[in-house]
């Protein structure tokens, strides 16, 4: 489980350094959509929420 737990914050890091996002600010969205409820939404799908996450803040920061 540790494993799998590291190469998602690998992955994440990665992901937000691509995309010149902080890694807290994407760690508080995805706690945020988990809190939401999306258990039973494919895995593609919920990239695509948390994309979506990201871009609403980005948009009302500006």
């Amino acid at each position: 489980m540790k494993e799998i737990t590291r190469r998602e914050t690998e992955l994440l890091a990665r992901i937000c350094n691509e995309n010149g996002i902080p890694l807290k600010l994407a760690r508080d969205l995805i706690k945020t959509a988990e809190s939401y409820s999306y258990k039973n939404v494919s895995a593609g799908e919920r990239n695509k929420e948390y994309l979506d996450l990201i871009k609403y803040n980005f948009k009302n920061e500006s």
